[in-house]
């Protein structure tokens, strides 16, 4: 439907990193947001329970967390930060 996960987040009243969840499949929608999941990407609620229950296909990659070298003390905050939060 074109929205970014900020805007989907503020449309129904959530943060951004729950639609990241969803997203991955860590968790699912709660009753209380699935009415207005399933009016913004313009599906029934039946459709949006179906979706939810069918286990999404993934493409193998590679686990995101493993760098080929790890933070060392030297190296800035921020790098540090970006290998932390990948995982």
């Amino acid at each position: 439907m074109g929205y970014s996960q900020e805007k989907l987040a503020h449309l129904l009243g959530v943060d951004r990193t729950t639609v990241g969840r969803w997203e991955c499949g860590r968790v699912s929608p709660q009753p209380p947001q699935r009415r207005g999941l399933a009016n913004a990407l313009d599906l029934g609620l039946d459709e949006l329970d179906c979706l939810l229950a069918t286990p999404a296909v993934r493409v193998q990659e590679a686990p995101r967390c493993q760098t080929e070298e790890s933070p060392t003390p030297g190296d800035s905050d921020e790098m540090m930060r970006r290998a932390f939060f990948a995982c």
